[in-house]
């Protein structure tokens, strides 16, 4: 029994900061999912920015074989 009552202060010591570590490891998931939504942005944009140049060079490949 005298080790239970060593055990009392460390018990509510964890359940008191129970909830600030949950918050805190809903703030790391939280942060987490934004930097693969912002990842996947920049992904998404550069794709874009490679097809818009890949376009450009065929139109000017047409401009140049027909000699316009």
């Amino acid at each position: 029994m005298a080790a239970l009552k060593g055990l009392a202060p460390v018990t509510a010591l964890t359940i008191g900061e129970a909830p600030s570590a949950a918050m805190a490891m809903t703030y790391l998931a939280m942060a987490n999912s934004i930097g693969h939504a912002m990842e996947n942005a920049v992904a998404a944009q550069q794709r874009g920015q490679l097809m818009a140049e890949a376009a450009t060079f065929q139109v000017l490949a047409i401009v140049l074989k027909n000699g316009a």
